[in-house]
């Protein structure tokens, strides 16, 4: 079987759902290859409860809104943090995804569920998949790959894959929080954090680390830590470092994690992917591929070297992450920080302002 579209979309997350919807939504012809629709991605699923008005998602898909943030120090000092005005939303990321997908759809994208196998430039692109067994071929002007940070499509084009930061996650029912729990210590997360977030019938728990083959170890100490001698299903899974240097080979453009959008220091991917998806969406719409990346470091540049910055500098050790809990004791900086990790304020006065506050740090 072949088909033709304007536009072939690789991957049904939320990088390549968003670009989906809004390319249909604007009256783009577009198909999207989705491998496995069941799979359910490890991850947190927080979410800033304004995105949702932002980029006008369901809220049906959100299970529980958070309002406080608990950071606790590697002495083990807490810091509760009220998110006034602001607040987490909860998601499961297997029904949010199929949420967004089925929104493309309902805006009239394609959506198909086969195995991306590989891509050739002729006049156009022709890419293979397989659903069940069954060959497809695909025809398109353009491609926006987000398959992920496993990306096939990185690696039919020669491009190097992401270096990884390395999670492990647990899924309790037995335990409950009403918080976003971050917990600092390189005991347990070197240049990282470790979690405990609410999740439907109980927490998902996790920690991250550069290092590995160690992730494991990690964990188990982390749980020590906590305390938790529940067991649950455990996951360990991959997450790109950003970069900054992916956007796009030729008409094949990147979103989300095969870009390796993900936000240093917060390692927060979801906003970030359906964002760029939308970029990349209107750059293909006005026939501008350059206006994709002019846009995302207009908007987002500024963020994740600052957040790089100060991941690198307060996570280095546990002497300047208990630095890093102590300073959000100060108002202004806790203002600061849930205006821009959770507001998703992206002025440049709060920026600034941020960079004001932390800035003797940052040399």
């Amino acid at each position: 079987m072949r088909l033709s579209t304007k536009v072939l979309v690789i991957g049904g997350g939320p990088a390549g759902a968003s670009a989906a919807r809004f390319l249909a939504g604007n009256g783009v012809d577009v198909i999207l290859l989705e491998r496995n629709p069941f799979f359910a991605k490890p991850c947190g699923g927080g979410i800033s409860l304004g995105v949702f008005d932002e980029l006008h998602i369901p809220k049906s898909s959100i299970k529980k809104v958070v309002k406080a943030i608990w950071l606790i120090s590697p002495r083990g000092e807490k810091l509760e943090i009220e998110m006034k005005g602001v607040g987490l939303a909860m998601v499961e990321r297997k029904e949010f995804d199929a949420i967004l997908r089925k929104e493309a759809e309902a805006k009239g994208a394609q959506i198909i569920t086969a195995d991306f196998k590989g891509v050739t430039q002729n006049k156009t692109y022709i890419a293979e998949a397989d659903s069940n067994g069954v060959k497809h071929e695909f025809s398109a002007e353009y491609i926006i790959a987000a398959d992920g940070i496993n990306s096939k499509t990185r690696t039919m084009l020669g491009i190097k894959p992401s270096r990884s930061f390395f999670t492990e996650s647990e899924r309790i029912e037995d335990i409950n929080t009403d918080a976003c729990e971050f917990w600092f210590g390189s005991s347990h997360a070197p240049l990282a954090y470790s979690w405990v977030f609410p999740a439907a019938g109980g927490v998902s728990i996790g920690t991250g680390t550069f290092q590995a083959g160690a992730i494991k170890a990690l964990f188990n100490k982390f749980k020590e830590r906590k305390g938790i001698v529940s067991e649950g299903q455990q996951k360990v899974y991959r997450i790109p470092v950003w970069t900054g240097d992916l956007f796009n080979k030729g008409k094949v453009l990147f979103a989300g994690d095969s870009a390796g959008q993900v936000l240093p220091l917060t390692y927060e991917g979801i906003y970030y992917a359906m964002k760029s998806g939308e970029l990349a969406a209107q750059a293909i719409i006005e026939d501008d591929i350059e206006a994709y990346r002019k846009r995302w470091k207009a908007r987002f540049q500024k963020r994740f070297l600052l957040m790089k910055r100060l991941r690198d500098y307060f996570l280095k050790d546990d002497a300047s992450a208990e630095k890093l809990v102590a300073l959000h004791r100060r108002p202004e900086i806790r203002e600061a920080s849930l205006r821009l990790w959770i507001g998703k304020d992206n002025s440049k006065d709060s920026i600034m302002s941020y960079i004001r506050l932390f800035g003797k740090f940052l040399h």
